[in-house]
């Protein structure tokens, strides 16, 4: 960084152009970003102290971090956390960064249960655990009575899980995480229904299905920073699908599913394999279809 920088403005100009030609996306949102993360203050605060010369403290805060998105590291690892259907999701590299799509799978659930109540929620890959604080928080806001499990493999993953329904103020008891790996043969739905005494009304799940061909062609930022075992079966993307459906012919639950925008023939196909006829696709915000839903 250049040593005649001195105010806001002119480090944070010098720092998008120089994100920008390292082909960084929104260079100059991730400096903004950075730079509130950094003085601890709002955007519109920033923009009023554009004029305000930096201490050598804040420089010294700041340019680590601009190394780091210069390296491809996502903006949210640095950041430390990301917003998910209105609920801050702290993230590392052991869980996926949540995504807007997924946020229709969270809302398509909520349409489903708004005129139930005493429901019962298995999600099969928590992760950071977005959709587990997202579903707990607005049951939990409607006044719903609920029992939500959890599931995944990764320890670290169930540690940052259990981090963020704590940060999201989720009643404890409520929402109960495990380490499970939903693919090994004893893995068994009616097994953790026993243990909690319950039975399912929704499984939920947004499983890795990206494929390893497609894996191997991801931006350096998603490949080199998120975790594989999040992303892709290592097959053809459709591992976890297989065995959803098996489990849906001896399971009364909705399931509710995130999908890859371009596997819904293939999914449709598999459906009708497996015996399955009362499901529907719905679209996010983009007009993929991202959300497959077996009915009762």
């Amino acid at each position: 960084m250049k040593d005649k920088l001195s105010t806001l403005l002119e480090i944070l100009n010098y720092s998008a152009d120089l994100l920008s030609k390292n082909g960084i996306k929104d260079a100059r949102l991730n400096v903004e970003l950075l730079f509130c993360h950094v003085l601890s203050c709002s955007r519109l605060k920033l923009y009023l102290d554009f004029d305000k010369p930096l201490t050598q403290d804040e420089i010294n805060k700041f340019k680590p971090l601009l190394k780091r998105r210069l390296k491809n590291e996502p903006l949210q690892y640095i950041l430390g956390s990301t917003n998910f259907y209105g609920y801050e999701i702290a993230v590392n590299p052991s869980v996926l960064i949540p995504r807007p799509d997924t946020e229709v799978l969270v809302e398509r659930f909520l349409e489903k249960t708004k005129d139930e109540d005493n429901i019962s929620i298995l999600e099969i890959g928590t992760g950071s655990g977005c959709i587990a604080a997202a579903v707990s928080g607005e049951l939990g806001k409607n006044n719903k009575k609920y029992k939500y499990i959890g599931i995944d493999i990764g320890d670290e993953a169930i540690s940052t899980a259990t981090a963020n329904l704590h940060a999201n103020n989720i009643p404890e008891g409520s929402c109960i995480l495990e380490k499970r790996d939903f693919l090994s043969e004893d893995f068994s739905v009616k097994e953790l229904e026993e243990k909690y005494k319950l039975e399912f009304n929704y499984i939920i799940s947004n499983p890795p299905y990206i494929s390893i061909p497609e894996y191997k062609l991801l931006d350096r930022e998603v490949l080199d920073y998120e975790p594989g075992t999040a992303l892709t079966d290592s097959g053809d993307g459709l591992v976890f699908y297989r065995k959803l459906f098996e489990i849906k012919n001896i399971c009364d639950a909705v399931f509710l599913m995130e999908i890859a925008y371009n596997r819904k023939d293939e999914l449709t196909n598999l459906l009708e394999c497996a015996g399955i006829k009362d499901y529907n696709f719905d679209k996010d915000y983009s007009g993929n279809y991202r959300v497959l839903t077996l009915n009762r």
